[in-house]
């Protein structure tokens, strides 16, 4: 979750030296906290996942919590993966089905991240739809966990139990990490309760749930974003939401705030279709014409069609190699020319984006939304345009970066698979900056 400015900025200035030198470690076993919880049985809690630094060892490179859905895929928060595609790479891998993160050669299965989708309108200024998918690099064979439902989540009345867990700070002045996975329990807290503490808590919608108790105590902290808020369904524990937000841990007037899964069902059923493709595409191109590749791969049972482009004004198809239908474990790339003259954006603007969208007959995944993101300006090109330019394949990460800045245009141009004509341009609203009030362990 994300802690408020000032507790921030105490975290960030407890350097990692001090967890790389053992001073900050697990508690004894004897100490109760996750903030005042209790340590986990080992094996209560299969699916749970954690999120590690790429070529850095489970525990001092865990920052996320997470939940392994089945498959290939993952369930966290966008604000913990924000920083991974800013810096355009996927420099983090995931250990499904760990508990103790000092065991990480031992415990769990730590595989690559293949492709992240983020909520296409997540927004670090208000929290909204911070929710994210994982997509492995293979196949992962361990228990997952049951996602709750709308009718579940909106029997909840206030003061209903529900448990939080991950391996988050559990001391609300120091960084004290443990090793090993712990658990809290915390009451549901109606929404218009939680909006009523003002502030921050004001923007709570019904993208998210509240949790906590009105004098403080109990809490999740920084190092437990992504992980799960689990409720006891006749004995039968479902995930009703993920760790996101809160002013401080374990603060009075203060609940944590946790996105509502179950408001996101259909979206997360899209994002685990076996409908694999890059949702952003980094181009450090300073050409005027841009082609950019977008690799499409079926892992899913449901073979599908990609039968229509939205393309905005200044994109043209350079290649569909998508015209073929797209069966259980089969790819095509399509190629677009991107004229950022055209599309509206001067040769000094830089941080600039335009969205394009692919549509498909997949019963759940009808409508990909793109990102192409230019980092730099242009130099004009002063000899007639054409569908070449430099080349940017899509080995760039996903979502959108909060200085990004779309073409004003609105014209747009929509090439099917057969012709090419109408469309309308779509705008992707995630600001992916790193926010200040996250519970995402910090490494200095």
């Amino acid at each position: 979750m994300k802690k408020s400015k000032l507790a921030m900025f105490v975290s960030l200035a407890l350097p990692l030296g001090l967890a790389l030198s053992g001073q900050v470690g697990a508690s004894s076993e004897n100490t109760v906290r996750i903030i005042n919880g209790t340590q986990s049985a080992e094996g209560d809690w299969p699916f749970m996942t954690a999120m590690v630094s790429k070529n850095v060892d489970t525990y001092n490179g865990q920052f996320c919590g997470a939940t392994f859905l089945g498959g290939r895929y993952v369930l966290t928060a966008s604000h913990c993966v924000a920083s991974l595609v800013e810096s355009n790479t996927y420099a983090a891998d995931v250990s499904v089905g760990i508990y103790d993160l000092s065991n990480g050669e031992n415990e769990g299965q730590r595989v690559d991240i293949q492709n992240i989708y983020m909520h296409e309108n997540y927004d670090s200024s208000t929290m909204h739809n911070d929710i994210a998918i994982l997509e492995l690099a293979k196949e992962v064979t361990e228990t997952n966990v049951e996602l709750t439902t709308s009718t579940l989540t909106d029997a909840l009345s206030a003061g209903d139990t529900l448990t939080v867990m991950g391996w988050g700070n559990q001391s609300t002045t120091s960084s004290v990490f443990p090793e090993k996975l712990y658990q809290v329990d915390v009451p549901y807290v109606d929404l218009s309760t939680c909006q009523n503490v003002g502030g921050d808590y004001s923007n709570v919608s019904d993208d998210s749930i509240c949790a906590g108790l009105k004098e403080g105590g109990k809490d999740s902290c920084q190092g437990d974003s992504g992980g799960p808020l689990v409720y006891n369904d006749n004995g039968t524990y479902k995930q009703v939401g993920i760790v996101s937000w809160g002013v401080g841990c374990a603060q009075p007037n203060a609940y944590g705030v946790y996105t509502n899964v179950a408001y996101f069902t259909d979206w997360i059923a899209a994002k685990t279709s076996g409908v694999s493709y890059r949702q952003r595409i980094n181009s450090e191109s300073t050409e005027q014409n841009v082609q950019i590749e977008i690799p499409l791969t079926n892992y899913g049972s449901e073979s599908f069609d990609v039968t229509n482009f939205e393309l905005p004004t200044g994109v043209t198809i350079a290649n569909n190699g998508c015209t073929s239908t797209l069966s259980q474990g089969s790819s095509c790339t399509v190629a677009v020319n991107v004229d950022r003259k055209t599309a509206g954006f001067t040769t000094t603007q830089t941080g600039t984006s335009l969205t394009l969208k692919v549509l498909t007959d997949q019963s759940k995944a009808s409508e990909l939304q793109v990102q192409a993101y230019f980092s730099a300006g242009y130099t004009e090109d002063t000899s007639s345009s054409d569908d070449s330019g430099s080349s940017d394949s899509s080995d760039s990460s996903d979502s959108s970066d909060s200085s990004s800045q779309s073409s004003g245009s609105t014209t747009t141009t929509s090439t099917s698979t057969s012709s090419g004509s109408g469309g309308a341009a779509f705008g992707l609203m995630m600001m992916a900056a790193f926010g200040l009030l996250f519970r995402r362990r910090q490494k200095i």
